[in-house]
Parts: structure tokens; sequence; C-alpha cells
């Protein structure tokens, strides 16, 4: 199997119909008898030199062959292995290989690639690239960062990676180099949201992808619906349209074509003076196989892929046959072949004047048969999802504080010592890179290998502290102070230092400080912050010292459990175990709360401090109900769930249930309950593909068991702590003035035995995971 392909374990993807590698449609001329078969039907040019000067031609079945390369910036090993091992090498012998013959093309989407390659460069082999840039024969296509996944990035990551990208090549090429369109050939599932980004946002007006549910392709390609005009956004209507299609694909992940000359297997064969002669099959595959596309594809011309992913390390394997492909397929007339790029490629069709479909629906969820429902990734590695999310945040943030503040970089004392390649001057262009890059669809997907997913939160925290310090410098300038300023984040070795396991060292065991927020929103925020301490009682000021509401909370036990979990034990005696558990554990023995009142894109300080007295009384509240002006959520105390949400602004009620459970993964095989047609399958459930082997959800606990249930009704925060066994636990919290109910999950470390799951059924074993 290829090293390359992403479905291994497993995770398999059905060329579905596409093009075909067969047998010749006609008696080849080398297995004829050599007294009878007479001379070859293609001899190779007197000069050797095949001629690839074609272009489209009206009234034949035009292919255009587009030599591309799919690139992951991280999978198998990470963005900078990928990039010594394997990108740099296709980008050297592109060079090479493009110069000499200037009817060849190739297209190249990631830019974080390039980005390295260039900065590498002398000014010789820049400006010989720069020429094929300028020419056309190197075309961006997409342009961004990376090829980023469409289900877990909000939108704004989208345009960040994308316009990082962008401007790295207009700041190198100029206008030559804008992407004219994009290229998504990979995703697993794609956004109506990319498609007004694109097309509305980007200024680019196609998308090509290599993924869709099988049952749609099928149905398309009947009917010769496979290209399209996608409408992203019914609000910004036809400025926000695109051309969009499937390639036809076939292989490689299902964006490319039969045609695979990257190693030492497939190889064009003209001379006849040689053994294995196969000129003749080769026109054939080319005719057969374009005459077969075009019963589905409208209008004369077609797009076939030529590359997968990290192809082209040695440009001359796939240059050299492409280049007999087209000499010899337009010698025999039938098909018109030539070298292409997508861009052409749309010019032609659009050409035709003819109208299209329009759509304005998600491809979610991707599906490659009954059993192949790629749905995996939208769950898998929810902690780096989530580090990308509030990164990203805090980028934006830090962005605005600069444009203010005007703190430039040569003031940054501490910048990121292994930084992403420059875009800008700014302190926070590394952090934007390393944000980027984690977007691509093997990234903040899940769907990588661990050491690859650590690599990418290693370099969003090594960028985080120049912009920290950024951020630091910032507020004391617009402030007109000069403090240390601290931040309490995810980004420390272990759990020494996170909001979001209520740590923060900087806060903790003080008994007075001050807590500056932003609000990056053009408009008035108001909300609640929750900050660690290690006193019972408080009081806040805030803006213009003005007393804030406050309420003080202890620190359930499962929460401060959770610092310990990071300690590894291994060959450890109790007593190192005690000391490095007294070392790491969360000092912190209470959390203040208080709601801080923003202006727009502006700051407010508030100063913390301890007091004597409880800042905050408990009320008299039912007893199974938390509540505030806006919301009651009640729950059954004897099945230990939420029962009825109440909107006291309407007094309206609907039931409400929330589960917490889990799946057993399928390893291949039978499902039970599903029609015998339609049950069997060797598909296994993985990082891509979510598949269990029952619909049955299970709980994290014994069933007979309902969740424990604790009350905290405070004035201003109302809270129920639901524990369903000592590694799942929820928490459901209401605070004053609040339009929303916020649910805190944490979950972990799940056990590997689960001795209270009823044992299966000898007949049905071999069916569990």
């Amino acid at each position: 199997m290829d090293p390359h392909s992403k479905y291994v374990n497993g995770d398999v993807f059905m060329a579905r119909f596409k093009y075909n590698k067969t047998e010749a449609s006609m008696p080849l001329w080398k297995d004829k008898e050599p007294r009878l078969r007479g001379p070859p039907p293609y001899t190779p040019p007197r000069d050797w030199v095949y001629n690839t000067k074609a272009g489209p031609r009206d009234g034949m079945i035009n292919v255009h062959l587009v030599p591309h390369s799919h690139d992951d910036t991280g999978w198998q090993v990470t963005v900078d292995q990928y990039f010594y091992t394997e990108v740099y090498y296709i980008l050297d012998t592109l060079l090479e290989f493009l110069t000499q013959d200037p009817n060849r093309r190739f297209m190249f989407v990631e830019t974080a690639f390039f980005a390295r390659w260039w900065d590498q460069q002398p000014a010789t082999k820049k400006e010989q690239f720069s020429r094929l840039v300028q020419t056309g024969q190197l075309e961006f296509v997409n342009g961004g960062w990376c090829m980023h996944d469409e289900a877990g990035p909000y939108w704004v990551e989208m345009v960040d990676q994308t316009t990082r990208g962008h401007q790295f090549l207009k700041k190198n090429f100029g206008a030559a180099a804008y992407p004219k369109g994009t290229w998504q050939i990979d995703p697993f599932g794609h956004s109506n949201t990319n498609a007004w980004l694109i097309a509305a946002g980007s200024g680019m007006n196609y998308e090509f992808w290599g993924r869709m549910s099988y049952q749609d392709f099928a149905m398309r390609k009947n009917e010769s619906r496979l290209e399209w005009i996608w409408q992203g956004s019914q609000t910004l209507g036809s400025s926000a349209q695109i051309f969009a299609g499937e390639l036809f694909g076939g292989g490689g992940g299902g964006y490319g074509t039969f045609i695979e000359f990257d190693g030492t297997g497939d190889q064009v064969q003209d001379d006849p003076r040689r053994h294995d002669y196969n000129i003749d099959y080769w026109v054939d595959m080319i005719v057969t196989n374009a005459q077969a596309q075009a019963q589905s594809t409208r209008t004369d011309h077609q797009m076939w892929a030529c590359g997968s992913d990290f192809n082209y390390q040695n440009a001359d394997h796939w240059y050299h046959n492409l280049d007999k492909i087209i000499h010899y397929a337009n010698l025999n007339g039938t098909v018109n072949a030539f070298y292409s790029t997508p861009t052409f490629y749309v010019e032609q069709k659009q050409k035709a004047g003819l109208t299209w479909e329009v759509r304005q629906d998600d491809i979610f969820p991707l599906g490659d048969a009954d059993h192949h429902y790629w749905s995996g990734y939208f769950t898998s590695r929810p902690a780096l999802k989530r580090q990308v999310h509030v990164a990203s945040n805090f980028l934006n943030a830090a962005r605005q504080m600069e444009v203010v503040s005007g703190v430039s970089k040569s003031e940054i004392q501490n910048p990121t010592t292994r930084p992403s390649p420059v875009v800008g001057k700014s302190w926070t262009d590394s952090l934007e890179g390393t944000i980027g890059v984690a977007t691509h669809h093997d990234g903040m997907s899940g769907t990588e290998r661990q050491d690859v997913a650590d690599d990418y939160a290693l370099r969003i925290s090594e960028s985080h502290g120049e912009v920290e310090e950024g951020v630091a410098l910032s507020l004391n300038r617009l402030l007109n102070i000069n403090a240390t300023l601290e931040h309490c984040n995810c980004n420390a070795v272990g759990a020494d230092n996170c909001l979001n396991i209520t740590v923060c060292p900087t806060t903790t065991g003080a008994q007075s400080f001050d807590v500056v927020a932003w609000n990056s929103l053009g408009r008035n925020s108001s909300q609640y912050l929750r900050i660690p301490v290690s006193f019972s009682s408080a009081t806040v000021t805030g803006p213009m010292g003005a007393v804030t509401n406050v309420q003080v909370d202890a620190i359930d036990a499962r929460t401060l459990s959770i610092p310990l979990l990071y300690l590894n034990k291994f060959n450890m005696t109790s007593q190192q175990i005690a000391a490095a558990e007294q070392q790491i554990m969360n000092n912190a023995t209470h959390v203040v709360s208080f709601m801080a009142e923003l202006p727009p894109m502006g700051y407010g300080v508030y100063t913390v401090a301890a007091a004597s007295k409880p800042a905050v009384r408990r009320i008299a509240a039912a007893a199974n109900m938390i509540e505030n002006e806006y919301y009651s959520l009640s729950f059954d105390m004897t099945s230990g769930r939420p029962s009825m949400l109440t909107n006291k602004r309407t007094n309206t009620s609907t039931t409400l249930s929330v589960e917490f459970g889990w799946y057993n993964s399928s390893v291949g095989g039978c499902t039970a309950g599903v029609e015998a047609d339609h049950a069997c399958d060797s598909q296994k459930s993985g990082a891509y593909i979510f598949r269990p082997n029952t619909s049955t959800l299970f709980p994290p606990g014994p069933a007979s068991v309902a969740p424990k249930l604790t009350f905290n009704q405070g004035q201003y925060v109302q809270e129920v702590y639901q524990n369903f066994s000592n590694w799942a636990t929820l928490v459901y919290r209401l605070t004053a003035g609040s339009k929303f109910i916020d649910v805190e999950w944490t979950a972990g470390p799940i056990p590997m035995d689960t001795p209270w799951i009823p044992a299966v059924a000898p007949e049905h074993a071999e069916h569990v995971g």
C-alpha cells in the first residue's frame, strides 16, 4: 500500500466508478506474432523531441492534463519533516524540468511549504522561479498556508490561513501569483462557508474537490452533473458563487487518475527496439477513458489531475512520460491532450456559455459506502481543536492591541526561536503561521499521528509566548504603567498554568491582584470571569472604583485532581510520587466569579482582593433546580439527569435530555440490527470514520447507578455537578444576566477495562472492538 495513503488501518476510500486502467480495447503490437505484426503503430521522433505544443481544439474531446502534488502540512510526520525529506525536492526538481519546456505546467497549493523552500534559495534560483510564475507555467492554486479542514476551523481561521498564504505570494511575486481558484481535494467533506469565503472573501472563482458522497457521485455521474455553481450564502447572492466540481479522479484518494509515473512502476515505452513496448497501450487507455468521461461531462473539456501525495520529487519521471502521452495521443487524433491548469480549464468551461445547476448545501458528512461515513474526525483530538480556537481568539485580540498601542516587533525581548516562515513584520506573525498550519485537514481534524499532534501544539505554544510579551507591552502602554503582566493559559509543560483546568499560579497565593480584560468585539460585552484563588471571600472593584458583584465558590475535588493526572508514575516509589504530587498540585482552593463590563474593542481593569467576610449569600431555591432571570433548569433526582428547561421570559417549557456515554468501536464485521444486505463491512472505526458496532450508547459507569448531583446555588452563579463516575463529570452553570447555559464536561482518564458491561454472547464476540 502507498505509504502516503490515508486509507490504512481500516479507513478505506472507494474509487467509485471513475477512471479505469484495464486491458486494452484492441490487440497490442508487442503481443502479435513478430512475423505478422508489421511496423509498430508509433515510433519516436527522429530527434527524440516530443511535441507538447498543444491547446484546445473545437469539436474534439480536450483532455487537460494538470500536474500537481498533494502535500500534507503534517500527517504521518511533521510539517518540517515532510519539507526536508520530500517537498524540498519537489520544488527543486520542478524548477529544472519546467524550465526545460515552456509548454509544461504545474500547480502548487501549500504556501507554508513553498515559503520554507523559498527562504533557502539563492537569488539565481529565485529569479528562475519568478519567471515561471510570471509566464504562468507554475500557478498557485488555493495558495493558503495549507489546505484547511472545513469542519473544525472557524471561518476566521480559514480566512487567516488563506490570507497569510496570499500575502506571502503577493510580497514575492506580485499580482501574477494571485490564486484564481482553490483546490480542496483532500478534506473530508465541504462547507458552504468555504464556498462564500473563497468567492466573496478571496476573489477566487472556482473550487474543486476529490471527495463526495458515493450516492451523490453516482447520481451526478449518470446525469453529467459533477460540476455546478456553488452559492455558499443566500445573503450575498451571486457574489458568493463559484464554479465547483468533483474531480472525475480515481485512485490516489480520488484526486488522481490511473496515470501513475511517480516511481519506477508505470513507464511509457515507445522504442520498438526494446522490450516492453507499450505506447499503443497508453494511447488506447487515454482514448477510451477520455471517451468514457465524456459521457458524464458537460462540454468537450475534461480535467485529469496528474499526481497524488508528495509526487514529483523527481519531476523527470512525470514530465518525460506525460510528454510522450501528449505527443502520441495527439498523433492518434481521436482526442486532444495538452498540459493545463485548473484556471485554464475553468476558462474553457465558461466560454461554453452553459447554464449550470446552482447548489447551496453543505457536503457533510462524507460517505464512501454504507459503513464508511467520515464523522470520526469531527471530535478526534478535541484538545488540539480547542487550542487552535483559543489561540486564534488571542491572536485577534493581540492584533488589535498591537495597532492601538504601536508596540513593534523590535521591542520584543524574547521572539520565537523557531518561528513560522516570515510573512509580515509583526510580533503576531509567527503565531499566525503556527495556527495556520494547524488548520490543515490532517491537523486540527485529529487524523494525524500523536507525535504530529504534539508538534502542532508545540509550535502554537512556542509562538504564543512572543505574543504574550507583546500583549503585556501593549497593555502597559495603554494603561500608562510599568508592571509585570502575566497570562494564564495552557501553553506550559504539563498542568502548571492552565485556566481550562482552573490553574493559575499568578493569582493563586496572592491576596490581591488586578485583572485586565480585553474585548475584541465591535460592541459592548458582558461576561463572567472565573479566576482561581486561595482565599474564600473576596471583593472586586471595577473601572472608576465601582464595586462589582462577586461570588466565591470552593473548587470541587474532581477539578483539583486534574493536575495530578499529568504525573507519569512509572518506576517511581511511593515517596517520589508523594513528593511529585505535592509539587504539581493545584494550590488554589476557590474560584472568584464576577461580571466584566467591557467597551467595544477596549479593556477594563478589575481589582480582586481577599476579604474577611463572605462576598455573596446563598439563596433559598428549589432543591432540584438552578435558575437566573432568563432560565430555570430542573433535574430529576431519581435519574440524576436534567428534566425540564423553562424560558422564564416567555413562560414556555420543554423537556431536556443530556446524555454522557461512549460507543463500542467496530473492528470490522457485521452490525447487529441492520438489514442483512447492509449489515457487514470490513471497515473499522478510527480517527477518520466513526463506526460503532452497535447503536447502543454505553454509560460511563454502571447503568444501574444514577449520576450523583451536587447543587451550588449562589446569588450570581448557580451550578449543578453531575458525577457519572470517577472519570466522567458534567457541570451545568447559570450566571446572572446570561442568556445561555454553560455545560462543562470533563472526561478522563478513560479506563481501559469496562467491568460493568455485560459479557457479549459468543456468536457476536468477533464483532466487538
